[in-house]
């Protein structure tokens, strides 16, 4: 499968895309200066330069894929919703997954699910009006994700590149 992914460059992005290749998939993934395009060209993918307001470059990279994982944030919420708008417009019906993250729940005191009620701080706000748009894909014939992540981690050394993929860095055992 041809897949595109915005924010191939960072931490979880790479995984992705080590995945994807691990699995056979084709990967093109934007890039918006030349660090970004060597960390995803090293990922496995195939750099597309561009930005997220470069939204003719999203709609033509996300029209040459058969599904776009939107990884990469956007600076404000009408941008990344002009971004999914034009991946979106050119997959058509395939798939787009759109991550989120779970600050949307605001302080839960505890575990919440997705069908907990949303109490975001401002600062995440515009998350609502964006996922809905994003979600009512569905309804014109396309296969719409919203994934809400919870927190990731980098490796203990501070580097943004994972050395395994599958899963986060365990800590070392205690001694008893």
């Amino acid at each position: 499968m041809k897949v595109f992914v915005t924010g191939g460059s960072g931490y979880i992005g790479q995984a992705v895309i080590h995945r994807l290749r691990r699995h056979g998939h084709t990967v093109t993934a934007l890039a918006r200066s030349e660090s970004s395009a060597t960390a995803v060209s090293s990922a496995g993918a195939t750099a597309v330069d561009g930005s997220l307001t470069d939204l003719a470059g999203l709609n033509q990279a996300a029209a040459r894929a058969e599904a776009v994982i939107h990884l990469a944030q956007a600076d404000t919420g009408e941008a990344d919703l002009a971004a999914a708008t034009a991946m979106q417009d050119a997959l058509g019906t395939g798939t787009y997954i759109h991550t989120g993250g779970t600050w949307v729940y605001g302080n839960t005191h505890g575990l919440v699910d997705e069908d907990a009620p949303w109490d975001p701080p401002q600062l995440v706000a515009w998350r609502r009006p964006v996922e809905d748009a994003v979600l009512a894909r569905a309804e014109h014939g396309g296969h719409p994700v919203v994934i809400r992540a919870g927190r990731s981690t980098a490796e203990p050394t501070g580097s943004s590149t994972p050395s395994s993929p599958n899963r986060a860095p365990r800590p070392e055992p205690s001694p008893t």
